[in-house]
């Protein structure tokens, strides 16, 4: 997926690069010059939204794709089961997209509530991860030291038992 999505986007860069363009509000000074203008990358042609649309299908399709082998995955029992919080991101990051997608559209044209948009999705998206992936490990790991024996260390899973004259083994 990494490098698919890397050989879309060097392909689009080398091909039809993007355009940096100044968009100049109706403000002026006394003298005739603008006085507030806000820059950004356009496209360069109608054919870009190709790559636009291509890179869309490719990962909407993986996690659509990763969404269905979490549902079907959701019955196997293991120790460390994921897959119910790996369904959860999954619906998650299509939920801030569903959302997002529209709402950066519709503030494209005003540079704040678009960085204010595009940050907040990326913040819900990152937090959504690193929450549901590290949380319930580390909740598991409190309760499995809990159920660990008095007379021994648990470190990184692996058991170390006391020393037999009393003294604990340092690692």
């Amino acid at each position: 997926l990494l490098g698919l999505n890397t050989i879309i986007l060097t392909c689009w860069t080398a091909i039809s690069p993007l355009k940096w363009e100044r968009v100049h509000k109706g403000a002026t000074d006394d003298f005739g010059r603008q006085l507030q203008s806000h820059g950004m990358c356009t496209l360069n042609s109608k054919k870009d939204i190709a790559y636009i649309v291509l890179l869309l299908i490719i990962n909407l399709a993986v996690l659509l794709l990763a969404n269905i082998q979490a549902y079907q995955a959701r019955t196997i029992t293991v120790e460390f089961s994921e897959s119910q919080y790996i369904a959860i991101i999954n619906s998650s990051m299509l939920q801030s997209g569903i959302i997002g997608g529209p709402l950066l559209v519709i503030a494209r044209d005003n540079p704040a509530a678009f960085v204010l948009v595009t940050v907040g999705g990326t913040f819900v998206i990152c937090m959504s991860i690193l929450l549901l992936i590290f949380i319930p490990k580390m909740k598991y790991l409190k309760k499995w030291k809990k159920k660990s024996s008095p007379g021994s260390s648990n470190l990184s899973g692996i058991q170390v038992l006391n020393h037999p004259k009393g003294d604990e083994l340092e690692l």
